[in-house]
């Protein structure tokens, strides 16, 4: 709920437009996380089950992100992007890499890294670094 606060927050210096796509998604940070307090102080919620396998597939995931989230400013939003999605796909990837199988990623991860770059940058008018 704090980090959708600050989502809001944050957004009061983007224009108009701009500031459409943190302030919902604060606003629904902010909600989830009251409807998950409520849940869990009702006794609505389960035990988290056991979670077991690649514990280093999860830390290197979040490394990435990581790395990505400090590499935005210098690197700007394509290269820091297009070197995540590169590092996690080598991360998640449990299948033997073929040439059809890097082509398809290379070429599904420029449409969604070209989309978002356009979604954010033309329509919402998010600044981007």
């Amino acid at each position: 709920m704090a980090l959708g606060a600050a989502a809001i927050w944050a957004a009061r210096d983007f224009s108009d437009l701009g500031g459409v796509f943190p302030r919902a998604v604060g606003a629904l940070l902010i909600v989830l996380g009251a409807l998950y307090i409520g849940l869990t102080l009702a006794g609505r919620t389960r035990r988290v089950a056991e979670i077991g396998g690649a514990n280093l597939r999860r830390a290197a995931a979040a490394l990435t992100l990581l790395a990505w989230a400090f590499t935005l400013e210098p690197l700007g939003f394509l290269a820091s992007s297009a070197g995540a999605m590169a590092a996690l796909m080598v991360i998640a990837n449990h299948e033997r890499w073929t040439l059809r199988r890097a082509v398809v990623y290379v070429a599904s991860s420029a449409l969604v890294l070209i989309g978002l770059y356009s979604l954010f940058k033309i329509a919402l008018q998010v600044p981007l670094p």
